[in-house]
């Protein structure tokens, strides 16, 4: 099983021994705002962080994947220095980075729209797939926002997840051709609210995280919704999809 959002920076290395037990074999850890995300020099030290995180889960065989991106919440006073910070990683071969992310809009203000725009670009330049997250509050507006400006880019929409999903926004999301990130934490979606999803919408069109930060998360998320879908009847096919193989697709990843 694949965790397609997580914060790793943020959790203690017994978790992913736990994660690593109940299954998971794969975690996209993103980029966020674990500070004050002022400039470029503070968003190097933390894309270097993801990079070091890859050991410490590694030692309990969890494969970690980085993702980076400048999260909308985020306000440099530097951005056009930490965009190109960005791209000077994504343009390295040795050190690859498995995605843009998470990158989208909270507010929907101007700096934000400029901000995810310009990392869109990115991610079309360097053919990488893109995880775009959606805020608690507004959800609804920020996604047609969001929808509206990746519609004005000529890109492959297999390769967005837009995250961070729920009851409301899903059909919108898979509707017009993108990926539907279901987070399965407090506050968020439980795993028997994926499980409803599962059963009403294209299961080919949806993956799995837990978006386990410092935040209440419960790091077991992936696992407990899969869980949930086959005591529910759902044939394990789909599990595997939503759980594994749509993110193998998405994110290219290697088996």
């Amino acid at each position: 099983m694949i965790d397609t959002h997580a914060h790793a920076d943020t959790r203690p290395s017994e978790d992913f021994e736990q994660m690593a037990l109940a299954g998971m074999t794969d975690v996209l850890t993103l980029a966020h705002d674990p500070m004050k995300m002022s400039s470029s020099v503070v968003f190097k030290d933390h894309f270097e962080r993801l990079f070091d995180e890859r050991a410490r889960a590694g030692k309990s065989g969890v494969r970690l994947h980085v993702c980076l991106g400048l999260h909308p919440r985020t306000r440099p006073g530097d951005l056009p220095a930490c965009l190109a910070l960005l791209e000077s990683y994504l343009a390295d071969n040795n050190r690859p980075v498995t995605a843009i992310g998470e990158i989208g809009l909270e507010t929907g203000n101007a700096f934000e729209v400029d901000m995810l725009q310009r990392q869109i670009e990115l991610g079309i330049k360097y053919k990488l797939p893109v995880i775009i997250h959606t805020p608690r509050t507004g959800k609804m507006q920020m996604t047609r926002e969001i929808i509206s400006i990746l519609s004005t880019f000529s890109l492959d929409r297999d390769s967005v997840v837009i995250d961070h999903a729920d009851a409301d926004t899903v059909k919108l999301i898979v509707d017009r051709g993108f990926n539907a990130g279901l987070t399965i934490q407090p506050g968020k979606l439980t795993p028997a609210q994926a499980v409803e999803i599962v059963k009403k919408y294209d299961p080919a069109r949806l993956v799995l995280n837990t978006d386990m930060s410092s935040n209440p998360t419960d790091v077991l998320g992936v696992a407990r919704a899969a869980h949930a879908m086959r005591l529910a009847g759902i044939y394990n096919v789909i599990v595997e999809a939503v759980s594994t193989k749509n993110a193998w697709r998405i994110f290219r990843l290697k088996i």
